[in-house]
């Protein structure tokens, strides 16, 4: 009977402490906002901030994939490359930026995205988020 106390008391208490350590979720990011914090008479510098479930819960600049759709313009690859940069967006076209990333504050830095995640993220802009990625539209032109 000691034995079995000695064993049963270690499993009950893991159990515990994985129960307890079940019911916290991750940090996630949960939405990206696009601002135009300046540029030129020809082009708007575009900056990504992201807002994550847990502490910090603020982060800018964000890492985004950076995605240019318009009139005239290739429909690009469904796949992301996260950077921390500005993007530039020419002034006076009707070119629409997106900013894409990976829910995930620890996913790669890049990578393929399903398609048919990018199709409404990216291309139609339906959604905000989708399939573990979140995106921001910024439609109208920003002042340069």
């Amino acid at each position: 009977m000691n034995s079995l106390f000695r064993f049963c008391i270690p499993l009950l208490l893991a159990g515990t402490v994985g129960a307890l350590g079940c019911g916290q979720s991750s940090r996630e990011l949960q939405s990206i906002m696009i601002t135009s914090p300046g540029g030129s008479g020809t082009e708007s510098i575009l900056k990504a901030s992201g807002t994550f479930s847990r502490s910090p819960t603020n982060v800018s600049p964000l890492s985004v994939s950076w995605y240019a759709v318009g009139p005239g313009l290739t429909p690009p690859d469904p796949v992301y490359s996260l950077t921390s940069q500005s993007f530039v967006l020419g002034c006076g076209t009707s070119i629409v930026a997106i900013a894409l990333a990976p829910t995930a504050p620890n996913a790669p830095t890049s990578g393929s995205v399903p398609s048919q995640v990018f199709q409404d993220l990216v291309l139609n802009h339906a959604l905000s988020t989708e399939g573990g990625y979140v995106s921001a539209t910024m439609p109208a032109q920003p002042t340069c």
